[in-house]
């Protein structure tokens, strides 16, 4: 009969010899503990520390509350305000801003010029012009923009309503020759087509007397109507 040993004979010579093992598991777990539980309590401390900043914010936008209550119809008021300054500034314009598209009309029908023609004119709210037309050379392109600026010279203010307001920062936008004839006049083998651009204000200087409305006729040519 053969017989082994396998306990190791510190072990048979101790029998406590698991005391020590025990003690060990036992600091082990204690460390753990103590660990954990310094974890635990700073994510309680955390958490507390949101809690409070919670409650304090929360504090803070109920007492504001009242003050942003006004804030909601700003828009509202801002908006009304508006509409009156727009009121204030119709009842407020001069006369010429009222007139001004028709004086334009009457100044450029009387600047016409035998040997040039209209064809299109834009007019915005804010007084830009452009004008299309036709003449039979440059030269007569070059005469009518000088015709066109000359609306602008201080010496020809009167108490004619008209007189006080002209074009200005003038500009020839394009100009080209069309050697083909024309639809409206066959008889016409060439034409010099030109777009001008202007400003339409009212002069800076101020009037020597009231200044007449009434858009009633004047000496001029004859010449075309715009289509």
């Amino acid at each position: 009969m053969i017989k082994t040993q396998l306990c190791p004979s510190g072990e048979l010579e101790n029998k406590n010899w698991w005391h020590l093992d025990v003690v060990v598991l036992i600091l082990v777990a204690a460390l753990s503990y103590v660990l954990l539980e310094n974890y635990f309590d700073e994510m309680r401390a955390k958490v507390v520390f949101f809690q409070e900043n919670k409650t304090r914010f929360d504090q803070q936008y109920a007492s504001r509350q009242a003050g942003l209550e006004k804030f909601k119809s700003l828009n509202a008021e801002i908006e009304l305000l508006n509409r009156k300054i727009g009121a204030l500034k119709r009842i407020t314009t001069s006369k010429v801003d009222k007139i001004k598209p028709l004086m334009a009309l009457d100044q450029l029908q009387t600047l016409w010029m035998e040997g040039v023609w209209y064809e299109s004119l834009d007019y915005s709210a804010e007084g830009a012009v452009g004008i299309k037309g036709s003449a039979h050379d440059s030269i007569l392109v070059g005469e009518y923009m000088l015709g066109v600026k000359e609306t602008m010279n201080p010496d020809t203010r009167n108490d004619d309503l008209r007189t006080q307001i002209g074009f200005d920062s003038v500009a020839l936008r394009f100009v080209k020759l069309l050697p083909g004839g024309d639809e409206i006049f066959p008889d016409i083998k060439k034409k010099m087509q030109f777009e001008i651009t202007a400003s339409h204000v009212e002069k800076q200087a101020p009037p020597s007397q009231s200044a007449d409305v009434t858009l009633g006729p004047r000496p001029r040519a004859i010449g075309p109507t715009f289509f």
